[in-house]
């Protein structure tokens, strides 16, 4: 009789921990954050981001997955098949209007930060006599891979200039590829889209001497009232082997977006978190010390999540 008893005790503390187990999972709400490949920049960028909301939001469990980025990060979206995700802002934008590559509008994104700025930087080897955007008329020039974010921005600097792809001979390669060119000769120029310092043009700097073509700020600032997904940023001297003089180009910043169905008080609490908790990107990756509160807007070129404006409103960022 005293066996059955305690059998029974058992029997009903583990019914109770199971339970109280249950509950607690039950309470807890999954997302995924679809960021880019293993050997990006959004990778680990967008695992220190899913690190910050899993420790520090409570109930909330973020889970960051390496996709193929901004432009399959954003047709997952259309299908619902992600939560949060990070992408180009001028990719953002292109999704957002239905432009290319985009076949459909992918209406159902809002944003939630300006995140570090992706900088466009035209190299060219030194003594090449290319000065200028317009010296490039008549030149083999690395514009990006087709329908990528680099491309459809050299393809803007390139209108803002009055030059189109007739004046000149454009290549549609990688960041590598294209510098592995520009070391070959068989191209004039190579346009990298990306974070500072870039890989590829570190690598083109320590094979070959390199210039680095400044954007006109007037020009730039003539255009760009007219495409929120562009900014600039200065290419500091000294950041490359050569390069001795800051140079003013365009810029573009990688966005944190999430579907709009995601809850106000989700995406607040997750807002809220990554800007106390910046430190952990520092920390992750050199990008890191690039994300503050202050350039949250910068560059943002989709309409805001309620959650995040929210957010904004409340430290005095939006108004």
């Amino acid at each position: 009789m005293k066996f059955k008893k305690i059998e029974v005790g058992i029997l009903i503390l583990t019914l109770i921990l199971i339970l109280s187990c249950t509950n607690v999972f039950a309470g807890v709400k999954r997302f995924s954050l679809a960021t880019g490949g293993l050997a990006g920049t959004y990778y680990p960028i967008g695992g220190a981001i899913a690190n910050i909301v899993t420790k520090f939001v409570p109930d909330v469990e973020l889970t960051s997955e390496s996709t193929g980025a901004s432009v399959a990060n954003l047709k997952m979206a259309r299908q619902g098949e992600v939560d949060f995700l990070m992408g180009a802002s001028n990719t953002s934008f292109a999704a957002f209007s239905g432009n290319t590559p985009f076949d459909d509008a992918v209406k159902n994104i809002r944003g939630v930060a300006a995140l570090y700025p992706e900088t466009f930087q035209f190299i060219t080897r030194k003594g090449s006599g290319i000065k200028s955007i317009n010296d490039l008329k008549g030149k083999r020039v690395v514009v990006g891979a087709p329908g990528s974010g680099t491309e459809r921005t050299v393809k803007l600097v390139l209108s803002m200039y009055g030059i189109t792809y007739d004046d000149l001979t454009p290549e549609f390669l990688s960041f590598s590829e294209g510098v592995t060119a520009l070391k070959d000769r068989t191209v004039d120029c190579a346009v990298v889209g990306s974070g500072l310092p870039t890989a590829a043009v570190i690598d083109a700097a320590a094979s070959m001497d390199i210039s680095l073509i400044p954007i006109d700020k007037e020009i730039y600032e003539k255009f760009s009232k007219d495409y929120p997904f562009l900014g600039s940023n200065i290419i500091p001297a000294g950041l490359y082997n050569g390069v001795d003089e800051d140079v003013f180009t365009v810029a573009s910043p990688a966005l944190l977006s999430v579907r709009e169905d995601i809850s106000e008080d989700v995406v607040y609490e997750v807002v809220k978190a990554i800007f106390e908790h910046l430190d952990v990107l520092v920390e992750t990756h050199a990008q890191g010390k690039n994300i503050k509160l202050e350039t949250a807007l910068n560059g943002m070129s989709i309409p805001l999540h309620p959650g995040a404006e929210k957010y904004y409103k409340e430290m005095g960022i939006l108004k």
